[in-house]
């Protein structure tokens, strides 16, 4: 079955992008001003697109990754039309500075949303741990998140995109079921049970129009960042720590 979600981040108040989730240039790229984001819902639910869980089979979804403290305010927007998000927490960072509490984790839930693992501490490149590592990313994760929920947990996204056959294992054996990765696709496959899920990134200088475009594949910017996403593959690959510090430079500059 194929499978459209959007990758959302945190939503900030101009000029503040650091209030939510992990600090910095390159994580501000994928953050959107709260009025933006609202403009966004708006356009996709005139549309009549319908966001459900993946739990439930939905074919369009909304993903919201690192577990940053805006997540509580984008749940009541979501609350408000009628749409589920799945929002991935780095469970290290529970209840620091620019995160999630335990309590907020619990009311996300409560009101329906999905609540799953985005690893327990963000590794730079999670493809690229140790084996016991890799595991523990997992498994550490997804225990601390059982026990503020008090019931299994079973979705999980890859932090920084770095998927490897070996990093869907490991969540795998850690009890995921549903793995939501950077792979800008509609379609699916499995690894060891678990159904492995593309998405399509929503950058802070990205359209309402656009991000509806993606969710329904209306014209060809889906293939664009497909394209432009195995484009870096590559790069991202071989020349590691050169293409972050390159990147954040970048972004840095840009901000």
């Amino acid at each position: 079955m194929n499978r459209a979600a959007l990758m959302y981040h945190d939503i900030v108040s101009p000029g503040d992008c650091d209030s939510s989730g992990f600090p910095g240039a390159s994580a501000a790229h994928y953050k959107l001003d709260i009025d933006a984001f609202a403009v966004h819902l708006h356009e996709l639910s005139t549309a009549g697109m319908s966001f459900g869980s993946v739990l439930a089979g939905a074919p369009h979804l909304l993903t919201f990754d690192d577990g940053g403290n805006s997540a509580t305010q984008i749940g009541a927007m979501l609350d408000e039309r009628g749409m589920t998000g799945h929002f991935f927490v780095t469970t290290s960072r529970i209840g620091t500075h620019g995160f999630l509490d335990a309590s907020a984790i619990r009311i996300l839930h409560a009101h329906g949303h999905v609540v799953g693992s985005h690893s327990h501490t963000h590794p730079a490149e999670i493809s690229r741990l140790a084996p016991a590592t890799l595991a523990r990313e997992w498994t550490d994760s997804i225990d601390r998140l059982e026990q503020i929920l008090g019931e299994s947990v079973d979705t999980a996204s890859i932090p920084g995109g770095f998927y490897s056959p070996d990093v869907a294992r490991a969540a795998a054996s850690a009890g995921v079921r549903y793995l939501f990765t950077s792979e800008p696709t509609t379609r699916t496959h499995v690894v060891d049970d678990c159904t492995i899920l593309g998405r399509y990134a929503v950058l802070r200088d990205t359209s309402a129009r656009h991000a509806l475009a993606l969710a329904i594949g209306t014209d060809a910017r889906r293939e664009r960042q497909w394209l432009a996403w195995n484009a870096k593959k590559p790069l991202k690959r071989w020349a590691r720590p050169v293409y972050r510090f390159m990147r954040n430079a970048l972004l840095e500059r840009a901000r």
